[in-house]
């Protein structure tokens, strides 16, 4: 699986993971350093065949909610605009 990270802060980055030409499969996530390691705190992703949002309660993945409708091409750039608009209240709302 390719990716990239997108720094946000020194504490926080986001996690991009993507795999198939054409783009079949990908991974969105807001990540947190904590104890020396990255915890993912909100994922954003097409696993399941549609472009779901799964939100974190400690490390327990909650169930999926509806992010998006497109093709995956269009729908990452969404997914990273909308982490790097609202990664701090994510953080501040995330229960370690």
């Amino acid at each position: 699986m390719e990716h990239f990270v997108r720094p946000l802060a020194e504490n926080a980055r986001i996690l991009v993971e993507w795999e198939g030409r054409p783009l079949e499969r990908y991974a969105v996530m807001l990540q947190v350093h904590i104890e020396g390691t990255w915890q993912t705190i909100h994922l954003l992703d097409n696993a399941h065949g549609q472009h779901d949002v799964h939100r974190y309660t400690g490390s327990e993945k909650q169930p999926a909610e509806r992010f998006a409708d497109g093709s995956a091409r269009k729908v990452i750039p969404q997914a990273i605009a909308y982490l790097i608009s609202n990664w701090e209240s994510i953080a501040r709302s995330w229960q370690p």
